[in-house]
């Protein structure tokens, strides 16, 4: 499944293509943003997806949640890669069909990590207009979108797409120390 048809493109994760992932995570890119730098983590991550690499893209896939379900109470999580040729980053798309919110203890509708090599070319920013139609076509109305108060760039993302901020404050997904910006995007 393909979101954003231009470069980069936003598609669903697939075995193919599981070993640009592999090699970012080589590279030192942790697909959590918490996780930056975390050399213990990644090394973690490395061996999971080389020990298993079809149960560890079924992971990917399914956590938090799948991207389906027969509940409309379910929270679901639409997990997709940022592609240009080569793999740079991920995005995530979460909520509660039923009711559009945002999933209990997850840190907003939208995530998204690009690799360090492809920052400041416009990758999240494409990502995250892509995750907006894609939001509307699935029947949400607005996005509530997290930053942690220092990121800049992605506080600059969120609100180029025309995000506005709601409150700055913890999230129980993070240390309670960690302030974040609060979001609201209409989409």
């Amino acid at each position: 499944m393909t979101i954003l048809a231009t470069n980069p493109v936003l598609v669903r994760p697939t075995l193919d293509a599981l070993g640009g992932y592999e090699d970012a995570l080589a590279r030192g890119w942790a697909p959590d943003p918490r996780r930056t730098g975390d050399a213990a983590y990644i090394a973690a991550e490395l061996d999971t997806l080389r020990a298993d690499r079809a149960g560890y893209l079924a992971r990917l896939l399914t956590f938090p949640a799948p991207a389906e379900s027969d509940s409309p109470t379910t929270p679901v999580n639409h997990a997709l890669w940022i592609l240009d040729g080569e793999f740079a980053g991920k995005a995530d798309l979460r909520f509660v069909p039923a009711t559009g919110a945002v999933p209990d203890g997850v840190p907003g509708h939208v995530g998204y990590s690009v690799v360090p090599w492809k920052q400041g070319k416009g990758y999240a920013t494409a990502a995250l207009r892509a995750l907006m139609t894609f939001a509307r076509a699935k029947g949400l109305t607005e996005l509530h979108i997290l930053c942690n108060v220092e990121n800049t760039a992605s506080r600059a993302v969120v609100e180029n797409v025309g995000g506005e901020v709601e409150h700055v404050g913890s999230h129980p997904s993070d240390r309670p120390e960690q302030m974040k910006v609060y979001y609201r995007v209409r989409v």
